[in-house]
């Protein structure tokens, strides 16, 4: 893994062109492509690995967990592409994202949901302006004429997957029901996802600097000064490719102007957890969601093929943290998980996943509240003089993905390439 040899990049033997700001998918995706296009990119992570909320573990047992992001579905082309450029390759696992089991609640089987799904389609596509991003998801479930056992269970299955209370989700959400409920089988990079943040980085040696936060960067036409912990550096301009939480955070001189600023405070995140506990006996591939508890669980196929022996799970939305006590650890969200998934001989052991304790993002991915606004996603993106944007939480219709991250990435870097290439 890249790292600095010190913990400021003032040593470096060049000034760097670019600085870009965050080594996950979106900063990482940006460097290579801007020193594909000849621009020199000096990259600083705060954190002390490449990969942002994209972050891959081995366990004991043989096991390659998600820690962060993990399903990647067949029509998120970028990331795909990216693989394979990198030379690595996707494995199916077995099961398909948007398809599980609902239990819990009001009970109903999966196919009376996928069949109220597709009646919410239907109303969709016949009321133009149904769901308007003004309104929340919760209130416009609740004057649809849906069975009441399904309409629990989808909107469990949105909460837990955005990680944001229907009460709070933009109803614009369910325009995404479609896709959110595929039936289509999802992938995952063979070996683990944070394999692509990895590969990325060797392709940029020397420039990617770990454990150095950025305080602060003063901007003019002439372009910035980026400063660090006990050193400032000079670039012609700085990409930023963090979350909008983090952004705020960031010092600028002048300020950023309020079009941007305004923008960047309406980004909302949604909050997650994972868990995974090893099993005593290899199941076959499984999804199940907790309609009440608000947390799936599921068993999947590896890099080779085979199911792995672990269960993972994924509690979305404050709500359901609390109510499984994650600050606590594991061990109520374990007993929870046995309740759930009685078919599986869970092992000693488990590993919990926070997002929220993270201090460079404090939450997990962004979402929509009614709040945002239409023209947010442009502005979001749009440059401020020599900064530019990047991140899951830019890319519009795939915010809140990897897929979204990478596209990004790729997207602030061809600005960059089109205003100062030489």
């Amino acid at each position: 893994m890249p790292t600095t040899g010190a913990r400021t990049p003032g040593d470096g033997p060049a000034p760097a062109r670019v600085c870009v700001v965050g080594a996950g998918f979106a900063g990482l995706a940006a460097a290579a492509a801007l020193a594909d296009g000849g621009l020199e990119p000096l990259v600083l992570e705060a954190r002390e690995r490449v990969g942002g909320r994209v972050h891959s573990r081995r366990l004991a047992n043989g096991a390659v967990v998600e820690l962060g992001a993990e399903f990647v579905e067949d029509d998120q082309q970028t990331l795909v592409a990216t693989a394979a450029r990198l030379g690595l390759a996707m494995a199916p696992a077995g099961i398909a994202y948007g398809d599980r089991e609902p239990r819990g609640g009001l009970e109903v089987d999966r196919g009376k949901v996928l069949a109220q799904v597709g009646r919410l389609r239907e109303l969709l596509a016949e009321r133009p302006g149904l769901a308007p991003p003004d309104r929340s998801v919760a209130d416009v479930l609740a004057e649809l004429p849906l069975e009441e056992a399904p309409r629990q269970a989808i909107a469990a299955r949105l909460q837990v997957s955005t990680g944001q209370p229907v009460t709070e989700l933009a109803a614009t959400a369910l325009g995404h029901a479609g896709s959110s409920f595929s039936t289509r089988e999802s992938l995952r990079v063979a070996g683990g996802n944070q394999r692509i943040a990895l590969r990325l980085a060797e392709r940029l040696p020397g420039a990617v600097h770990l454990g150095v936060p950025v305080h602060a960067v003063a901007w003019s036409e002439r372009g910035v000064r980026v400063a660090v912990e006990g050193a400032e550096l000079e670039a012609e301009a700085c990409l930023l490719a963090v979350p909008a939480s983090v952004t705020g955070r960031i010092r600028f001189d002048p300020p950023l102007p309020a079009w941007k600023s305004e923008a960047l405070e309406r980004v909302v995140y949604g909050h997650a957890a994972k868990l995974f506990v090893p099993l005593r006996r290899v199941p076959p591939p499984s999804a199940v969601l907790s309609v009440p508890g608000l947390f799936w669980a599921w068993t999947a196929r590896g890099a080779d093929g085979a199911v792995q022996p672990v269960v993972s799970a994924f509690a979305g939305s404050a709500p359901a943290l609390t109510g499984l006590d994650v600050r606590a650890g594991p061990a109520t969200w374990r007993g929870r998980l046995a309740a759930l998934r009685p078919d599986l001989e869970l092992d000693r052991g488990a590993v919990l996943s926070t997002w929220d304790d993270d201090p460079w993002v404090q939450a997990a991915y962004s979402t929509r509240t009614p709040a945002f606004r239409p023209d947010d996603p442009a502005l979001l993106a749009r440059p401020v003089g020599p900064l530019h944007f990047a991140g899951e939480h830019t890319a519009g219709p795939w915010s809140g993905l990897m897929e979204g991250a990478l596209r990004s990435g790729h997207r602030a870097a061809t600005e960059l390439l089109a205003t100062h290439a030489r």
